[in-house]
């Protein structure tokens, strides 16, 4: 398989990684792993698309992805999407590398003895935390949360809801926001979904707080709030 051409700072930290004691998968470019416990394994994705900036994606993921077959893993590594524990750092100069090492060293340290259960534990309590900002935002607006949605009652029988919907085929977030009659959710008379920025998915462990705030107000702003004046004005 052909890749395209690599800079020489993505090379070099190639050679970096390999030295460690990396592996790169053998069929995705750019996927770097380390094992880290019997069923774990450190990943270090790098990103050279921009000359001013190399993308670096890191985290834990389980090696026995894909039903067990830890060939799968040897040959794609982990993508960072459904990698269960992750985060971003963008590299553009000295200071920023070496703030980035730091960070991907600390981070590893801390979670290099954690066996698979664990590493999807700490996966559910940032989701959980992830899905507090939009309850924060929601109940002093009148919604009750259920699950990952929160429902507020309009008037004449209407309800409206904001669902966050994990994907079918990632670990990443739709945002829906439905109108529908009070006594059945089903029963839709309007449905949008959340985009920002050309977006509509939204790949939640990579977001920073403001990014996420960032979205929630677009949402408030944009989505919600129009559909509860509406409602009012109709009283």
């Amino acid at each position: 398989m052909d890749h395209p051409a690599k800079s020489e700072r993505y090379m070099q930290y190639k050679e970096m990684l390999l030295e460690k004691g990396f592996s790169e998968a053998k069929q995705e470019t750019g996927h770097f792993f380390r094992q880290a416990t019997e069923q774990t394994a450190f990943i270090i994705n790098l990103e050279d698309d921009e000359e001013s900036c190399m993308t670096i994606l890191y985290g834990f993921a389980s090696t026995a992805y894909m039903a067990g077959n830890e060939e799968w893993f040897a040959d794609h590594g982990s993508d960072i999407d459904i990698c269960p524990v992750r985060n971003i750092l963008c590299v553009w100069d000295k200071e920023s590398e070496s703030s980035a090492k730091t960070s991907i060293s600390d981070f590893y340290e801390q979670y290099k003895n954690y066996a698979k259960e664990a590493i999807l534990a700490i996966k559910k309590e940032r989701q959980k935390e992830f899905l507090s900002h939009f309850a924060l935002a929601l109940k002093p607006l009148g919604f009750k949360k259920k699950g990952t949605k929160w429902t507020r009652i309009l008037n004449s029988g209407k309800a409206l809801t904001f669902d966050a919907q994990k994907s079918a085929f990632s670990d990443q977030y739709y945002f829906n926001v439905i109108v529908h009659e009070a006594s059945n959710v089903y029963q839709q008379l309007s449905y949008e979904r959340v985009t920002r920025y050309g977006r509509d998915i939204y790949n939640w462990q990579l977001m920073t707080a403001e990014q996420i705030d960032d979205l929630i107000q677009h949402a408030l702003k944009n989505y919600i709030e129009p559909k509860i004046e509406q409602a009012t004005s109709n009283l």
